[in-house]
């Protein structure tokens, strides 16, 4: 009786991390607005959302042992990613470190430079999106994470 209490225990918390990770961090998307030409360019953005009382390391920690935040884009042929432009971190000591650590916190938008090759066909596209991370706050941090999202992306007539 008491491997099972134990099991449920640790189940509970188990569950319990899942449900602090999913809601440390979200993701979300903002699709290039009014579509892509064939032959240019147009900026699309990674919304991270990091919850009150959480933050995520730089997507370049001045510490190599830290995960870095990552945005990582797989486009189909024809589409190209010209760039992931991350925000300036904000620069924090925080409880468990004596030295100031570069960090995102709050709403982190990723501009993201999408372009369409000259004479790609017109017609939607979808781009999946994986935002990799770990979420810490003063006391713990959770496991490292990716978030997978889809943006869409419309490629119009030239």
């Amino acid at each position: 009786m008491k491997a099972i209490a134990a099991l449920v225990i640790a189940l509970l918390v188990a569950g319990g991390a899942q449900a602090q990770k999913r809601e440390a961090v979200t993701v979300s998307v903002v699709p290039p607005d009014g579509g892509v030409r064939p032959g240019s360019s147009a900026r699309a953005t990674a919304l991270i959302l990091v919850a009150k009382g959480w933050h995520i390391n730089s997507a370049s920690p001045a510490d190599s042992e830290l995960v870095a935040t990552l945005v990582s884009l797989t486009p189909p042929p024809g589409l190209a990613v010209e760039g992931v432009r991350f925000p300036p971190a904000v620069r924090r000591v925080l409880a468990f470190s004596s030295e100031p650590l570069d960090v995102y916190e709050g709403t982190v938008p990723v501009a993201l430079e999408i372009s369409a090759a000259p004479g790609m066909a017109p017609g939607e596209y979808v781009i999946p999106v994986v935002v990799s991370y770990q979420a810490c706050n003063n006391d713990l941090c959770l496991p490292p994470a990716a978030v997978r999202v889809a943006m869409p992306v419309r490629v119009l007539s030239p």
